[in-house]
């Protein structure tokens, strides 16, 4: 069936209901990263490494952290508020943090 204020059939209409969001540049790659650097370092984790990847216009982090069984893997997930956590954005900042501490609390800690 066909949407009545489109040519397009409902099933690929329905489906694309996501909103349209720029891509993170490659400009705010850097920044980025610095901004995980250091929210990660404010969780206290005891040894991890991390990557941040733009997707679908927000960031992917990649995180691996040690456990008391091993290593562990999560992939995070950020949007403009990981920029405006590192410009000052308590608020923001706050949220990543609680977030993201839900997803990493296996980790080892300092």
């Amino acid at each position: 069936m066909k949407h009545p204020y489109c040519r397009r059939s409902r099933g690929p209409h329905a489906q694309d209901r996501r909103p349209k969001t720029a891509v993170p540049s490659e400009t705010d790659m850097a920044p980025a990263k610095a901004a995980v650097g250091t929210l990660l370092e404010g969780l206290g984790l005891s040894a991890h490494l991390y990557a941040v990847e733009p997707r679908e216009g927000r960031w992917a982090v990649v995180v691996e952290c040690a456990t008391d069984s091993g290593w562990q893997r999560a992939e995070l997930q950020a949007g403009p508020e990981l920029l405006a956590a590192i410009r000052g954005d308590a608020e923001a900042r706050a949220a990543l943090l609680d977030q993201w501490r839900a997803h990493l609390a296996a980790c080892k800690t300092d």
